[in-house]
């Protein structure tokens, strides 16, 4: 063969595979629509397009197979054979066939291979002869079976160095690249602590020189944070791939299944040009393939069932894609029968007896969970696709390994549609840095649905378990310490709670977490080999300060904490409950008592007022206090004779009692020392602080 430039050779490639996508879609048109003179000579043209450049190429194989199948449609033109199920099977075969010839161009620069049994056939319907397709399969198998394609390197030589372009790198030389900044990222932080204690000695000794040195090496690193990180975005985007890779074959696909199951079905995939982390497109391949033949199996309804309901005989897959910010939207739909909850329900209480109070007051959404779980399926027989119990289950596990999440929204009648959220690369994570029990972890945001803040009170108690109302539902919420055997952190006591409403398989719980710090958007390392069977982390990231971080699995984390026994959770929350003081705040100024209680609320305790001494006994026969505020002077009943009824009942005598005077006189004071006052605050040195201080110390004495 004459020798032709790499550039030429990679051009036709990409042009072939083009044409070859073109091809399909017009053969699988032309069976729904036979009539389609327009679609018919585009598929001639895209024919002879791939026949003359692979015969000005020298690429023989090539050549002869786009012409048997020209032949083929030509014969289709003049009525002579007709538009079937056998041809478009025949047609995808041999279009597999030009596709295997197009990867030994890139491997060895030509097209030879054995391709006589693809012509046979080829020429046996353009005689009129009726094929056997399924012993062409078989034969096709064989041959791919019996034949030896021993490993060669991916990369490749080319004779002239002057003229290469581009290169070829493995996978695998990318991932070691992008490794290797986990070092390089550790240097960093290294030379970002030294820094620190750079400008610990040039505050420490005010030397000139030393602030010189800082301020160029600040500099310095900073340049060299930027550099690493672009560095690394563009090596990142060296293992991007386009998702099309996967979407294509999805049309042959369903074709082919169709035929098998005698289903007449649409497949509409459209075009895009969106590029995704190669590992999530290893396992989206997998993904989608289970959802498709999902939706021909269970979904699509055969012709006759489809005609009785009103319906188009032919049913519709469809599968859309879009990308927000760093996520990836993809919907697998289809126009079927829809979800039989019934059928779900039943099954679910027939796997799962101990749960049936639970799962009869299920709504759909939380039904749609069990077709998730491993071993579930409605299907009363099993068929080559599916029954067999796998699937759904399979999708589950493959849709947490690219950390990304699954929905289902099905209508009775009219289809049902599988939302997968994921994102674009794996490099990265985004979510929010909490903390639990003084340990600082990482949540990540597709998981997270909202944050919110209640207090004690306005949790609904049921049978044991504490609730939260959002949206018209009852979540249930737990305590993230309870799950890490944790206390609360003793800076974080609040008297709301900070909840993190949770979501994973249509299923939504609060988790508590003593504080939310930030949103951050950061580079995942992975877990110590010491940790692979420590499910309940997925990474780690490094924080501000270049801190180990842990990336909590969230699907984990609410599978856990909803098998968390209400004793466990009752003897935890015993355990870390926060005492919550009562005050009474007696004085006759409306002003006076307005401004103490606003300030006591604040910090956590219980408060009622008083407005003078009278008015304060009557409050104490209703209620139990832990301290008393109480003014000097008041009308009817003032602050000496109110102290002196407080000592006299002996629910009151050990009670902290804090005067609150802007007498300055010591005999005054001691007068009411004397009475049992426990402290003292001057009201022109009243201060918020003073008075929580006071009465802090007060209770913890």
């Amino acid at each position: 063969m004459a020798y032709v430039a790499s550039d030429v050779t990679e051009s036709f490639i990409a042009e072939c595979s083009e044409l070859l996508v073109n091809v399909r879609k017009h053969v699988s048109h032309l069976k729904s629509e036979p009539e389609d003179e327009a679609s018919l000579k585009e598929l001639l043209r895209d024919l002879h397009t791939i026949k003359g450049n692979a015969r000005m190429l020298s690429f023989s194989s090539i050549e002869k197979l786009a012409h048997a199948l020209e032949d083929i449609y030509k014969t289709v033109r003049d009525d002579k054979v007709k538009s079937t199920n056998r041809l478009l099977q025949l047609v995808y075969y041999v279009t597999d066939k030009i596709s295997e010839c197009l990867s030994l161009i890139k491997k060895n620069g030509n097209d030879n291979t054995d391709i006589d049994l693809y012509l046979s056939y080829c020429d046996k319907l353009v005689l009129g002869e009726i094929i056997d397709i399924d012993a062409m399969a078989a034969e096709i198998k064989k041959s791919h079976d019996d034949s030896v394609n021993p490993e060669e390197d991916d990369e490749e030589e080319e004779s002239d160095i002057a003229n290469v372009q581009s290169i070829r790198i493995k996978l695998g030389r990318i991932n070691e690249i992008i490794g290797s900044f986990d070092d390089l990222l550790t240097r960093e932080f290294r030379l970002k602590h030294q820094l620190d204690a750079l400008r610990e000695a040039e505050e420490r000794t005010g030397t000139t020189e030393i602030s010189k040195i800082r301020k160029q090496f600040a500099s310095d690193l900073e340049a060299l944070e930027t550099c690493i990180f672009n560095v690394q975005q563009q090596v990142f985007d060296l293992r991007m791939l386009p998702i099309s890779m996967v979407l294509r074959p999805l049309e042959q696909t369903v074709e082919m299944e169709a035929i098998r199951l005698e289903k007449d079905v649409k497949c509409n995939i459209p075009e895009t040009d969106i590029a995704l982390d190669k590992v999530i497109l290893e396992q989206l391949n997998d993904i989608l393939m289970h959802l498709v033949r999902n939706a021909l199996d269970h979904g699509l309804e055969p012709p006759a069932e489809r005609k009785a309901a009103g319906k188009p005989e032919q049913g519709n897959i469809f599968i859309t894609c879009r990308q927000e910010t760093k996520h990836i939207e993809l919907i697998v739909g289809d126009d079927g029968r829809g979800i039989d909850f019934d059928k779900v329900r039943k099954k679910a209480l027939a796997l799962y007896p101990e749960k049936t109070e639970e799962i009869n007051e299920m709504g759909e959404k939380e039904l749609s969970a069990y077709l998730f779980m491993s071993g579930f399926s409605t299907k009363d027989k099993v068929s080559e696709l599916s029954g067999r119990g796998v699937g759904l289950d399979v999708v589950r596990n493959n849709i947490e390994r690219i950390k990304g999440k699954i929905r289902i929204e099905s209508t009775a009648g009219k289809g049902t549609s599988f939302i997968l959220t994921f994102p674009i690369s794996l490099a990265t994570l985004q979510g929010l840095f909490v903390y639990s029990g003084n340990q600082k972890l990482m949540i990540p945001s597709q998981h997270i649905v909202d944050i919110l803040y209640r207090n004690q009170q306005d949790y609904i108690n049921l049978q044991n378990q504490n609730y939260v109302q959002l949206n018209g539902q009852l979540i249930p919420i737990f305590t993230l310490s309870s799950l890490l055997s944790q206390e609360v952190g003793e800076s974080y006591k609040h008297d709301a709670d900070t909840i993190l409403i949770a979501e994973y398989l249509e299923q939504q719980i609060g988790i508590i977490v003593d504080e939310v710090q930030r949103y951050v958007s950061l580079v995942v390392k992975p877990l110590p080999k010491s940790f692979c069977n420590f499910t309940i982390l997925q990474g780690i990231v490094f924080d501000e300060h270049y801190a180990i971080v842990p990336i909590l699995h969230v699907p984990d984390i609410i599978t856990r904490l909803k098998s968390l026994r209400g004793y466990d959770i009752k003897k935890y929350e015993a355990k870390n409950k926060k005492r919550v003081y009562r005050v009474l705040v007696t004085d006759d100024s409306a002003t006076t008592r307005q401004i103490e209680k606003s300030i006591l609320e604040t910090a956590g305790f219980l408060v009622d007022t008083a407005e003078d001494g009278i008015d304060g006994l009557e409050q104490m026969k209703k209620k139990q206090f832990d301290l008393i505020i109480s003014d000097m002077e008041m009308p009817r009943m003032d602050g000496e004779v109110f102290l002196d009824n407080i000592r006299r009942q002996a629910n009151y005598r050990r009670t902290p009692v804090i005067i609150v005077t802007s007498v300055q006189d010591e005999a005054v004071r001691a007068r009411f020392k004397a009475a049992g006052a426990s402290a003292f605050i001057v009201k022109s040195d009243f201060k918020r602080g003073n008075l929580i201080a006071t009465i802090k110390e007060l209770l913890n004495g």
